[in-house]
């Protein structure tokens, strides 16, 4: 990860940070009034203090490999600042890493160093001159020019406080950045995830696509969409839950290999894994069955998996995760019969609905339909114990509206899940193409709708329509990105691996 700061080098690796709302509002204003003071001294000099560049410079972990005596130009932010009279010592950082840097009177001028003076921790600036090694062994720039970059106005807070309210460190993430640099981390992991998601397709001649994000029906997933309104249309519109219904009509339009890495909005409850707005990971292959998606997508966990971490065996709180293929392969009813539940033996919601409500308590409401009182019992019993990498298989067709029927068992689908760490993190179908059977359990979806489950789905008369002009067997698959890299990175929660992810308003 070339120009990541992920190994701080020298003093000074971490700066505690208090935001705005932790310190006093008196001391605050009190302190920017000082820096401001500071802005029109610097211009009554001469000196820009909000300079449009600094020209060509070189990254901090580049000059740290050159040998002692290579001149080099480096520009970061201000992280240590040391004045002693003459000579002034500060470690200077970019996104690369960190370095000591010595002003000194006798080198850059008294007139120049001045404006040292001016500088403080947080500023940026821009320096140059050979690099030398102290007395105690730090690498250090010899500054012979420096240019003031951008003054702050805000301070980097105190030295030995911290954002200890999580909240704040979530809303306030470039003070967190500022302040730990091993916090870009993930910022950066995603990034290269992403690349290798996209390298992986690509050479398999999967096309990457872009569809609509405001959609007149939402559709491809039991979730409660986000509306909004359209002024020149003067309608509503919802943001997108999925992307499948559109992929699947570009199937149906010749594509054969399609994919899209694109954003999706739910509206549903803040937790551990769940995001109000996250980037999803769909791709569409036509003719090709379970057993081949089966095979793809182990290879395509493993691909991405080992070129973005170096290694198949990663570590999820207390456990060693091994994605090493093949996986083992899970049947959905033998899970349920394994927890004293036989799911051909409760046919109906009707006759299911006492064994949820012992297992999952008043959750399990009457009106619910059979689908969500089985997934509300495999959630809460079942799925928490499976933590390696695994294919769950064998789902019943009441929880997969949109999957193929399984010929060979009456009242299943052909559906695969990747699970881990007790979690699902990757679903696929074969996708089921009959349109007599797709609007058959379109309308049953929308009956539960208008019985009061809002994350049934809807039905799509568009989509029907082009499914009627005749769809290719076409395996699909699609998976959270946000989801996966938080159990591939150990993060406790989900919001982890987002640099910006909603937050409540300071005032709630």
């Amino acid at each position: 990860m070339r120009g990541l700061y992920l190994s701080p080098t020298g003093t000074g690796d971490k700066i505690a940070l208090m935001a705005d709302e932790e310190q006093s509002p008196s001391r605050l204003a009190e302190v920017r009034a000082a820096r401001i003071e500071k802005v029109a001294r610097l211009r009554e000099l001469g000196v820009d203090p909000y300079p449009s560049t600094f020209g060509e410079r070189q990254e901090i972990a580049w000059a740290r490999e050159q040998p002692e005596e290579s001149g080099v130009r480096i520009a970061g932010r201000l992280v240590l600042w040391r004045r002693h009279g003459g000579s002034t010592f500060a470690n200077l950082r970019d996104q690369s890493g960190q370095i000591q840097i010595q002003l000194r009177k006798d080198v850059v001028g008294e007139g120049k160093y001045e404006l040292v003076k001016l500088l403080e921790v947080g500023d940026f600036i821009g320096v140059s001159g050979p690099l030398f090694t102290t007395r105690t062994g730090e690498l250090t720039v010899k500054v012979e020019e420096f240019s003031v970059l951008t003054k702050t106005l805000r301070p980097l807070p105190e030295k030995w406080h911290g954002l200890t309210d999580p909240e704040t460190r979530v809303r306030k993430r470039h003070l967190a950045y500022i302040a730990d640099p091993e916090e870009m981390r993930n910022v950066a992991t995603r990034a290269t995830f992403i690349r290798s998601i996209r390298s992986f397709l690509e050479e398999r001649d999967f096309i990457e696509v872009a569809t609509p994000v405001l959609e007149s029906i939402p559709g491809g997933a039991d979730a409660e969409p986000f509306t909004t309104h359209h002024n020149a249309l003067g309608r509503d519109f919802y943001l997108r839950i999925s992307l499948e219904l559109p992929h699947k009509r570009l199937i149906v339009g010749g594509f054969e290999r399609v994919y899209e890495v694109g954003r999706v909005f739910r509206n549903e409850g803040i937790g551990r894994e769940h995001l109000q707005d996250y980037d999803l990971l769909e791709f569409y292959w036509a003719y090709a069955d379970l057993d081949a998606l089966k095979q793809l997508v182990q290879q395509f966990y493993a691909s991405v998996i080992e070129s973005t971490f170096g290694s198949l065996k990663l570590t999820y709180g207390d456990d060693v995760l091994d994605f090493t293929p093949p996986w083992p392969e899970l049947d959905y009813f033998e899970l349920f019969r394994g927890i004293g539940i036989d799911l051909d033996a409760h046919p109906t919601a009707e006759a299911l609905l006492p064994v949820a409500r012992e297992r999952v308590g008043d959750e399990a409401k009457p009106g619910l339909g059979r689908g969500r009182l089985i997934d509300m019992i495999y959630k809460r019993e079942i799925r928490p114990t499976l933590i390696q990498p695994q294919l769950l298989t064998g789902h019943p067709v009441d929880i997969s509206p949109l999957a193929k029927r399984d010929p060979q068992h009456e009242g299943r689908v052909q559906r695969i899940q990747v699970l881990m760490a007790g979690s699902e993190v990757g679903n696929g179908f074969a996708e089921l193409n009959d349109p007599l059977d797709q609007r058959a359990r379109f309308e049953e979806q929308q009956r539960l709708r208008e019985a009061g489950d809002r994350e049934a789905q809807m039905l799509d008369e568009e989509f029907l329509e082009a499914l009627e002009y005749g769809m290719p067997p076409t395996a699909g698959f699609g998976v959270s990105i946000e989801r996966w890299l938080m159990y591939l990175t150990n993060s406790p929660t989900i919001r982890d691996v987002v640099a910006f992810p909603l937050v409540r308003p300071p005032s709630d």
